[in-house]
């Protein structure tokens, strides 16, 4: 498995070289099994694919016109949003063409999840959006939940719920097909700045120096 090797030391380390002219460093990534989507400080997107990770010459570059990008989410397009401006694009991963531009929230949009037609943001105007897919081009504002007292830097959902993590220390949870508010779970001291939903179990991480 990947932890035994890790662990025992079965791996070998291979180098990406992902930075172009003027880039300040990698902000984030996500992959599958073909290829790595890469966000960079010098507000472009690359991606490639694991045949083509070495040479270089078949990295994809996606301009972005403010500071930088802070999330990908990505299946057979991506997705991604801006700290600075409040909307969110949809691109053609294969292409690079921009699809659609979400506009709803009225500051910087800090996180995202889509899948199976259904698409969650989050933003620092403390509100949730939640968004049907029909296509690409066909997505539609279905609901705005509202509830989080500060910022709300992250979401995760599952058919059952919609869960979202915010600095004003909560975790809430919503019901995923009727928008409605579930309860809220209270613990960590601090602003909480990650979340992963998985099942029956809820994992945050917090300012507070915890996971819980």
């Amino acid at each position: 498995t990947i932890e035994s090797n890790w662990r025992c030391g079965r791996h070998n380390l291979q180098r990406i070289q992902c930075r172009s002219e003027n880039s300040k460093g990698v902000y984030c990534l996500q992959y599958d099994d073909e290829k790595i989507i890469s966000g960079l400080r010098d507000n472009s997107i690359k991606v490639n694919t694991f045949v083509s990770l070495f040479p270089r010459d078949k990295w994809v570059i996606l301009p972005w016109e403010a500071n930088y990008l802070c999330f990908l989410d990505f299946s057979c397009l991506f997705m991604e949003q801006n700290k600075i401006l409040s909307f969110c694009r949809v691109w053609d991963v294969n292409t690079g063409e921009v699809l659609n531009t979400l506009i709803h929230h009225n500051e910087a949009v800090l996180h995202l999840r889509f899948s199976n037609g259904l698409m969650v943001t989050c933003s620092k105007d403390r509100s949730i959006a939640v968004w049907d897919m029909a296509s690409p081009t066909d997505i539609t504002l279905r609901r705005v939940l509202v509830g989080h007292r500060a910022a709300v830097n992250v979401v995760d959902f599952d058919d059952k719920y919609i869960v979202s993590a915010s600095g004003d220390r909560t975790i809430k949870v919503w019901s995923t097909s009727t928008c409605e508010f579930v309860r809220t779970l209270n613990g960590h001291k601090r602003g909480i700045a990650c979340l992963q939903y998985r099942d029956r179990l809820v994992v945050s991480g917090s300012s507070d120096n915890t996971i819980r």
